[in-house]
């Protein structure tokens, strides 16, 4: 009984797929499917294109201009009528997902060149980042050798300073010391053979003996002494050598 009744309701049903009413039913029941998935992908383009829409406002302008476009393709999109669902709901279904494709690949590309771009102003500021710190350390660097060579030349001038210093303190210690030339030579007979010490007219040895001595032979402090006696002037710090040059003439 239950193989006979089943095999009755199989038969009734493909009668009825037969018949116009069941074709009917069928078309219907297509239709409805094809509507609901059009209006699956409208929902998913449109909710695309305000995520989309998000990561644009994030980018520069001039990377978020292609995006834009893609964003406002995906809106006209998803932007149908129910009555456009019904009527064409495959058509609607394709187009939707050809801009949500779109989308998606606009939105890869510009993040993509956003992050490039960010790299390469990364890598741009370092570089500039170091080349100021080489400019501040050149900068450094020609200090320290200024100041080099500034004490250097300090040190040569106090070194002449002192040399021309030891010099003369040379000099005085052998004039106080009694070089040749600062020792009275002996009494010269006058013309009876007998020079008389108290007669003041007579010039005295020593000054005769100054005045004919060579002056290379005369000490610092004697030099000294002929060059006020001559009028020169500059004379006080002056070697023996550049004394006896300037009394010289030369």
């Amino acid at each position: 009984m239950n193989g006979i009744r089943a095999t009755g309701v199989r038969d009734a049903a493909e009668r009825a797929s037969r018949s116009p009413e069941g074709t009917t039913v069928c078309a219907m029941s297509k239709s409805a499917k094809q509507e609901r998935a059009a209006r699956e992908a409208v929902d998913e383009t449109a909710a695309a294109a305000k995520s989309a829409k998000k990561t644009a406002k994030k980018l520069p302008k001039k990377i978020a201009r292609p995006l834009n476009a893609a964003i406002d393709d995906a809106r006209d999109a998803a932007d149908v009528s129910k009555k456009k669902v019904r009527s064409s709901p495959k058509k609607v279904a394709k187009r939707a997902r050809a801009a949500a494709a779109r989308l998606e690949k606009a939105v890869a590309t510009a993040v993509q060149r956003a992050a490039e771009k960010a790299r390469l102003r990364e890598q741009a500021e370092q570089a500039d980042a170091a080349a100021r710190r080489a400019e501040d350390e050149a900068a450094a660097a020609k200090a320290e050798s200024k100041a080099r060579r500034r004490a250097a030349a300090e040190a040569e001038k106090a070194a002449a300073r002192a040399e021309l210093a030891a010099r003369e303190a040379d000099d005085e210690l052998a004039a106080a010391l009694g070089e040749p030339g600062a020792d009275a030579p002996e009494d010269t007979p006058d013309s009876h053979g007998v020079t008389d010490p108290l007669d003041d007219s007579a010039p005295s040895v020593r000054a005769v003996d100054d005045l004919d001595a060579p002056l290379s032979a005369l000490t610092v402090a004697q030099l000294r002494e002929r060059a006020r006696e001559a009028g020169l002037t500059g004379y006080s710090r002056l070697p023996k050598a550049q004394l006896v040059e300037r009394l010289s003439g030369r």
